[in-house]
């Protein structure tokens, strides 16, 4: 029998396809946000033949590590479910496209897929860890054996025990892909400054206007700003403003008493990603 393992720890479709169909091809994957997403948004429900996700298995590695975190003195990581998507699909991806670690092809990282898939988190931390098993040759039973595998391999590696053990982390989502002779796995670890009440559109157009409030955990919400690929923050008080177009990030404006007199802490928190036109 031969195995093959490995894990990676990170800190920090075609066109003219029915709307139904799963193609995760890497030639004509939209570059823009909502491109992306609306194109690889089937794969949830219809994966190609011979994959699988595994909610067994997500439960199992979400047990084990919080096992461990109780173990270190640390409180429980909180299952968030709208950030399953997220570990899923790179899972997916990984194991369709033969590729392994935290860069796709497409060039999307970690935090960019959390941008795009987590349509309502206020994030100020988050890391990854990636594994996967296959039998290159003979039997082994991947059902009863490739969880806790898998889970010690990612304890034994200090960067990737850090993420498990973090301080910082919150929250956590697993993604499981399973095909008849290998398991890849993504875990997603967050720490929740704020979540929105409802999804954020993938689209929107100059003037369009969150008409939401976010509850931030050691902030008070001020405004929405909108974060452009540059790295300047524009205020979206009214709205998106004009001549802004591509991708952007959302991001809400926190603020807090400072130590002087009359002075304060102000703080941009990164939300989802949108497309701006197009």
């Amino acid at each position: 029998m031969i195995l093959r393992t490995l894990f990676v720890g990170f800190a920090a479709l075609a066109a003219g396809l029915p709307a139904f169909a799963c193609d995760l091809a890497l030639t004509g994957r939209g570059v823009a946000v909502a491109d992306y997403v609306e194109q690889v948004r089937p794969c949830f429900g219809n994966l190609p033949e011979g994959y699988a996700f595994d909610a067994r298995m997500e439960g199992e590695f979400l047990r084990l590590t919080n096992i461990a975190r109780k173990e270190a003195g640390l409180p429980p990581l909180v299952n968030r479910a709208a950030l399953r998507n997220t570990a899923r699909f790179h899972s997916l991806d990984m194991a369709y496209n033969d590729f392994f670690g935290h860069v796709g092809p497409d060039g999307r990282e970690p935090q960019d897929r959390i941008a795009a898939f987590d349509r309502r988190a206020i994030i100020q931390y988050s890391a990854e860890n990636v594994a996967m098993i296959e039998i290159v040759r003979g039997r082994w039973n991947l059902e009863r054996q490739a969880v806790k595998r898998l889970h010690q391999n990612l304890m034994d590696s200090p960067g990737h025990r850090a993420n498990i053990l973090s301080e910082q982390a919150t929250h956590v989502s697993m993604g499981v892909v399973r095909t008849e002779t290998g398991v890849w796995v993504t875990q997603n670890f967050l720490n929740l400054s704020g979540s929105l009440a409802r999804d954020v559109p993938v689209r929107m157009r100059t003037g369009d206007r969150l008409r939401q409030m976010p509850v931030l955990n050691g902030w008070k919400f001020r405004e929405f700003a909108a974060e452009l690929p540059s790295g300047d923050v524009l205020p979206m008080g009214q709205g998106i403003p004009a001549g802004i177009s591509g991708d952007i990030h959302i991001a809400a404006e926190g603020r807090k008493p400072g130590e002087k007199p009359r002075s304060y802490y102000t703080i941009y928190l990164p939300g989802p990603a949108v497309t701006v036109g197009g």
